[in-house]
Order: structure tokens, then C-alpha cells, then sequence
């Protein structure tokens, strides 16, 4: 019991600290799910499982969108881009930033102010490597987040694509962490409201071209998101 209080003191103050660090001290606080000790620093924070020795956390969803325009890679259930997003999570913004701070990730002090995103052809951040599981014929298949994303009409390589840590500022409509206002947790169209972002965007001037590689199951199909630091990703 005094170890969950210990785990369940450390997450709040984790969060409490980021959230000070990103809004100021008016920022209300992040929506957290249960934080529960598995052993071995693995920590479970609502749906996702966090493996802090590894340096991955593991998120469970679904094939969302196929075979449309996509600006996304992943968004919490009814985001508000949810229409354009290839996969939706079994996550908050607040728990998947939770996570990435478990993980050691904080936005690079070098990066630009959120409200030019758009106009810089390149972000900064701490690397990560995103990939995709799902089970077919009874094994387990997994791909890299950037080979599942691309169609050949995109033009763009997946082992070109690098996936930074931004996080996400407070929404400017509701005083909320954007990523639970809007939804967003991982986009590639320098969006500031992604917790994670291509760190060159894909499709920009070219809607429509990203539509999702063929080889990704159906729209429903149950999938696993693996983000890994630089250090653990393998």
C-alpha cells in the first residue's frame, strides 16, 4: 500500500510539475487516469503500460481512418481531428504526455514558440521511434509508424521520417492541455497541439497524397503503439 501511495505521489507530482512548467501556476490539472506499480519499473497509466528500464511505453487502439486524406498519426477517442488521424488510442493527451515524462522526454528549450510551428521547416526535440503491431494469420506483424503511414503517393521515405517529443501548450479557447481539448497526440503537419510530431512535415501543399500504406488491416482492427526513446528503441 505505501508503495502505490509512493507511485501515486510521484505521478501527480510529475504532472503538477509539468503542467506548472507549461502554463504557470494558473493551469488547471491534467485528467489522469490510475497509476498502478507492475514491477521492475513498468507502471500502468490508465491503458497504457510504461517500461522505464526499456524506454518504451505501449498504448492499445485501432485502425481509425484508410484511404483518405490524413494529417495524423494518432488522436484520443472523439478528437476533433479524429476524421484525418489513421489510428485512434486508448489514451488522454494527459496520460500519453504522462508517459513520454516517464519516459525522460521534455520539449528542447531550443525549440520555436508553439504559434510558429507552421513556419519552420524543421523541429527540434528529443527522438523517439514510433511503430505499429497488430495480429495477422495469428502472428503478431510490426512495422514502423512511418511504413504504415505512407502510400507511395506521398513521395516521402519512411526511414526519412523522424518522430520528436514537442508536448502540447494550454488551449487557448478552454485554458485546458490541448492535447485533451483537442484530441491530438501524434501528428506529421507541425500541428503544436501533437504531444508527438514529424520532425519535417509530410504532405504539406499536397493534401490528400498521405492516405496510409496498403498493407495496414482494416478500419477497427485492434493495434498496439510502441514509442521508444532513442536509447531504447532498438
Amino acid at each position: 500500500m505505501r508503495r502505490r501511495q509512493g507511485l501515486l505521489t510521484l505521478g501527480g507530482c510529475v504532472a503538477l510539475g509539468w503542467s506548472a512548467t507549461l502554463y504557470g501556476a494558473q493551469a488547471p490539472a491534467p485528467r489522469v487516469g490510475e497509476i498502478r506499480p507492475l514491477g521492475q519499473d513498468r507502471f500502468q497509466i490508465g491503458h497504457i503500460v510504461v517500461d522505464k528500464r526499456a524506454g518504451r511505453f505501449t498504448v492499445p487502439g485501432r485502425v481509425h481512418v484508410l484511404g483518405k486524406p490524413l494529417e495524423y498519426l494518432a488522436t484520443s477517442p472523439g478528437g476533433m481531428k479524429a476524421y484525418e488521424t489513421m489510428l485512434e488510442l486508448d489514451a488522454s493527451g494527459s496520460e500519453f504526455n504522462l508517459a513520454c515524462i516517464l519516459l525522460g522526454l521534455e520539449r528542447d528549450a531550443n525549440e520555436v514558440p508553439w504559434r510558429q510551428f507552421r513556419q519552420v521547416p524543421r523541429l527540434v526535440g528529443a527522438r523517439v521511434a514510433l511503430s505499429i503491431a497488430w495480429s495477422e494469420g495469428g502472428k503478431r506483424r510490426q512495422v514502423s509508424a512511418a511504413q504504415a503511414l505512407l502510400n507511395a503517393d506521398a513521395g516521402v521515405q519512411p526511414d526519412s521520417v523522424e518522430w520528436v517529443y514537442t508536448g502540447s501548450p494550454a488551449s487557448e479557447s478552454s485554458g485546458r492541455f490541448a492535447a485533451d481539448d483537442t484530441g491530438v497526440l501524434i501528428g506529421f503537419v507541425h500541428d503544436a497541439s501533437s504531444i508527438l510530431e514529424a520532425a519535417t512535415p509530410i504532405g504539406i501543399g499536397a493534401y490528400g497524397s498521405v492516405r496510409g500504406h496498403p498493407m495496414v488491416p482494416p478500419v477497427g482492427t485492434a493495434i498496439e503503439l510502441i514509442v521508444e526513446t532513442a536509447g531504447g528503441a532498438k
